[in-house]
């Protein structure tokens, strides 16, 4: 028997508004010729069958009820939902964001009563993975956690980990990445992780119940014997609303060792019932030779923080190493309160995309990448960020950093009235995991060039 271990996303209904139509102008857009085409490119990767969108539009039938609403959207550009301005960022592999003529072309279709048009300029619907639950189909290799996890209806529950056995005899690569929850409506966040335990530690149900040679005084992350010489490696992904899925550019991947674990990160929110989910994370195998590891970084240790513009000073430990100051809170009804973090990097690395990550009083965030000779170029600016929909900002081609270079990353929190998902404006916000306290976590995905798989292999082969 299945053993299981006790313990938003938010879809605001449409009105089915209907266009009335007296006559239709054989001027005006069509669906067949001129909507169907944006529909079909941008929209119903999400609008379609066993996906997040609460409405289907791959055909007239579907689309015709709603196209006052789609248009309203498209218009007010709440969709398709993307956070960054392309105006003042790099170009990324995922941008959906229509251009003003496709918005004009939708918003035209509607106002002349949506007319359908002929048959034979209907575009063919995009094909999709014969399996809905995996934006890339069936998986090579599926992981779940060793027991399903029971929600309560109520209370607060706190961010626990599980752990299961990676089955592999031999390290693998995963080129592309997915988390995906089977109850995504009680999800905060769950993360995967590959993390090395002691061999004497006993794991019954997915929970450590013999810590063994495991330092209990230490967080569950410094308990585990970790064993790779670049922060970022044993992050696999992250499942967030809006983001679960990655896929690396060829030739980089995340490794998965042997004999290593999965550590599921999980943090669940209460919706008033009971519910069960069981995650599954999909991994399918690099498509060719793998020549660095992807790492998964909000820091690495090299970077210095600005709150208000006053420096946070680092804490020193006795064996002379540091770790970031505490952040202060942020305070009542503070609208704009901006914190900035300065990473500087000190050999050359390659970038392949951004996820910013905070919670309900995020604002904004902005990066910024200063060369050696002093030129900035922002990166990536997402000036409305919202918790209901979180990206992988993937670039659409990965950019070379040079060595003496500073990302910088600076957000802005609302807490005040003016802030609709404020839960509590009079109140200061902690740094901590419930999603009514805050984040700053400003993550990268990047390869370290000097970090190249194959340079061993070529330097064994001169030996012999």
């Amino acid at each position: 028997m299945l053993k299981r271990l006790p313990l938003v996303l938010l879809v605001l209904p449409f009105a089915v508004v209907g266009v009335q139509a007296s006559g239709e102008d054989e001027s005006a857009p069509t669906f067949a010729k001129d909507v169907a085409p944006i529909l079909f490119e941008n929209c119903v990767s999400c609008h379609r069958p066993g996906q997040i969108a609460p409405m289907t539009l791959q055909s007239y039938q579907e689309a015709r009820p709603w196209a006052r609403a789609i248009a309203n959207a498209v218009a007010t550009r709440e969709m398709p939902p993307w956070g960054a301005d392309s105006d003042h960022s790099l170009y990324f592999k995922t941008d959906p964001t229509l251009t003003q003529e496709e918005i004009d072309t939708v918003v035209a279709w509607a106002e002349a009563g949506a007319p359908k048009g002929n048959d034979a300029d209907m575009p063919a619907l995009p094909e999709f993975p014969a399996d809905a639950r995996w934006t890339n189909g069936q998986p090579d290799y599926i992981f779940e956690p060793p027991v399903e996890f029971v929600i309560p209806a109520e209370g607060e529950l706190d961010v626990f980990n599980v752990y299961s056995k990676v089955p592999f005899e031999e390290d693998v690569f995963a080129e592309v990445i997915e988390m995906k929850p089977s109850a995504a409506g009680v999800m905060h966040h769950s993360g995967a992780y590959i993390v090395h335990l002691p061999e004497d530690v006993q794991i019954m149900d997915g929970l450590i119940v013999n810590a063994g040679t495991v330092d209990e005084d230490e967080d569950d992350v410094r308990s585990e014997q970790q064993v790779f010489s670049l922060a970022g490696t044993s992050k696999l992904i992250s499942y967030v609303p809006g983001r679960g899925m990655e896929r690396h550019h060829p030739g980089t991947a995340k490794r998965i060792p042997a004999g290593a674990y999965i550590r599921w990160n999980m943090h669940y929110t209460t919706q008033g019932k009971e519910v069960i989910d069981r995650p599954q994370l999909g991994i399918w195998f690099n498509t060719k030779p793998v020549t660095h590891e992807v790492l998964n970084r909000s820091n690495s240790g090299l970077e210095t923080y600005i709150v208000e513009g006053k420096e946070i000073e680092p804490v020193y430990r006795e064996d002379g190493s540091w770790r970031r100051g505490p952040i202060p809170n942020i305070p009542p009804y503070a609208e704009s309160w901006r914190i900035t973090q300065i990473q500087s990097i000190p050999e050359p690395i390659t970038l392949y995309g951004m996820s910013p990550h905070m919670h309900l009083r995020g604002k904004d965030m902005k990066y910024t990448l200063t060369y050696p000779d002093g030129r900035d170029h922002v990166i990536l600016d997402v000036p409305a960020y919202s918790f209901e929909w979180q990206f992988y900002y993937e670039l659409e081609e990965p950019l070379a950093i040079p060595a003496g270079s500073k990302l910088t990353a600076t957000a802005h929190y609302d807490n005040s009235l003016n802030n609709a998902y404020n839960p509590a404006p009079h109140l200061e916000v902690y740094w901590a995991e419930q999603s009514w306290d805050e984040m700053f976590s400003p993550q990268v995905r990047i390869t370290v060039d000097s970090q190249d798989l194959t340079k061993g292999t070529e330097e064994d082969e001169e030996d012999e």
